[in-house]
């Protein structure tokens, strides 16, 4: 059971969260503007700008870059109510959703290459492609790819800085389940460890 403290913090910081997911751009980053989305970042590693703008999955891509498997370590995850509205998930202030913190650990180095916060509109997911979004083992794109195959990915945000971690960078993209917007993901990735 987590102290009144820890769970005073989790809260503010899912309240900072929602803050920042509430004002995401209405649009996404579109085929042939990646370069003008990245250039506000400054100059970053090549294989980390891939990353930012990529919509597969980030897991694979760091284990065949970083030749160590990736493996997914939960924060947090719980259901919570909204308290901003999230017009990305067409979501109102109120209604429930899924919020989930991951790592995303190197298994021999032990190294964070990203940490990762998503939210859930479960009213958007079936029963059971929920419960495989929320094993606290495997990370969400895994997921998608093997077993939602109408997903849709768009890039909606790159930004500097991070949103839930120190680290120097971050992107927030949404999935789409039949055209209907159903989990937003925000991916935070420490610079120095692409620049090794």
């Amino acid at each position: 059971m987590n102290s009144p403290q820890i769970r005073s913090e989790i809260k503010n910081d899912q309240h900072r969260y929602f803050a920042a997911m509430s004002k995401l751009p209405e649009v996404s980053i579109e085929p042939g503007y990646a370069n003008q989305a990245l250039q506000p970042l400054g100059p970053l590693p090549g294989f980390l700008r891939a990353l930012l703008v990529a919509d597969g999955t980030v897991t694979m891509a760091l284990e065949a870059f970083f030749g160590e498997t990736i493996r997914i370590a939960t924060a947090f995850q719980e259901q919570v109510e909204l308290d901003h509205d999230l017009p990305a998930l067409n979501m109102r202030a109120g209604e429930l959703c899924y919020f989930r913190q991951v790592e995303l650990l190197g298994e021999h180095t032990g190294t964070c290459y990203s940490a990762a916060t998503s939210l859930l509109n479960k009213r958007a997911i079936g029963d059971r492609l929920f419960e495989q979004l929320v094993d606290e083992h495997v990370g969400i794109g895994v997921i998608l790819r093997n077993s939602a195959r109408g997903s849709f990915r768009e890039v909606i945000q790159l930004s500097s800085g991070g949103l839930m971690t120190r680290f120097d960078v971050h992107r927030t993209y949404r999935v789409s389940l039949n055209s209907v917007p159903a989990i937003l993901i925000t991916e935070e990735f420490p610079v120095a460890v692409f620049d090794s």
